[in-house]
């Protein structure tokens, strides 16, 4: 299988080359194809002519985008709908990944996918218009939400806690939002194991976390007893979302439901402690 895949630089993208080295794959990075360009993403898809197009590219600064709402429209709601275009020109399918974020975090418990949507900031909203976007397209599209990606690549919290962990002795995290870590080789491997089961009964919005749920105090004291196991967790300090003020506001509870996911493709999830355990990039 010829499998395009977008935006190879990033956390999801990357492990998505690695994941999928056994098929045909064409990695496009910024440079090879700007995503604010809807000719330069056809002109892509054209020449390469793959069998699958997967989306991992986004705009993901959350508190930038509320300056910047433009250019997270134009690559978060824009280039994914002509993605869709272009896979329902050629009748393939369209995997696009989107987020927790769409969701304003005041439910009580885990949000469904059929659950009202209410982003809270520009981010979450611009990546909520990318799934409407590409539900008006139609086709054989497959939208994976998952949350609070993390990996060794990039900016990410699991690499903000490690650095922290190495140079203070003390660490302050907000302990009353919860949601989903999930790792960016989690999300290869399962789309892995879905990819040959894409189907035009089963297309639609899908949430792609592992099993449990957690805090971000939690989150960070499972990280740093894996990659700094000398450091004192008692010192790993929680503090009130009220303390830690950003430009954008987040949603409180943005766990997500992954029963359907399981069910669809009959696969099984760890928990996100186990994948953090085993987790080896």
């Amino acid at each position: 299988m010829k499998i395009l895949i977008t935006g190879i630089n990033g956390q999801v993208g990357h492990a998505l080359m690695q994941q999928l080295n056994d098929h045909e794959l064409v990695g496009l990075t910024r440079q090879d194809c700007d995503l604010t360009n809807p000719d330069r993403i056809r002109k892509a898809i054209d020449q390469h002519q793959p069998d699958l197009i997967i989306n991992p590219a986004a705009y993901t600064k959350v508190d930038q985008a509320e300056d910047e709402p433009e250019l997270a429209f134009q690559i978060n709601r824009d280039a994914p709908k002509v993605m869709a275009e272009k896979a329902r020109e050629y009748d393939i399918p369209f995997i696009h990944f989107s987020t927790d974020y769409v969701f304003d975090g005041e439910k009580k418990g885990a949000y469904k996918e059929d659950d009202p949507t209410n982003p809270l900031g520009v981010y979450g909203a611009s990546k909520w218009a990318g799934e409407e976007a590409i539900q008006h397209v139609g086709g054989k599209f497959y939208i994976f939400r998952t949350s609070w990606v993390y990996s060794d690549i990039g900016h990410n919290f699991y690499l903000t806690m490690k650095r922290l962990s190495e140079k203070r002795d003390e660490i302050r995290v907000v302990s009353d939002q919860f949601g989903v870590p999930t790792s960016n080789l989690f999300i290869a491997k399962q789309t892995k194991k879905m990819i040959n089961q894409l189907t035009s009964e089963n297309v639609g919005i899908y949430h792609l976390v592992p099993d449990g749920q957690s805090s971000w105090h939690e989150f960070a004291k499972q990280i740093i007893t894996k990659t700094t196991p000398a450091f004192d967790i008692n010192n790993i300090l929680p503090v009130d979302t009220d303390q830690y003020p950003t430009r954008a506001k987040r949603p409180r509870s943005s766990v997500l439901d992954n029963s359907k996911i399981k069910a669809v493709f009959m696969i099984k999830f760890d928990t996100w402690t186990m994948e953090l355990k085993d987790y080896e990039a």
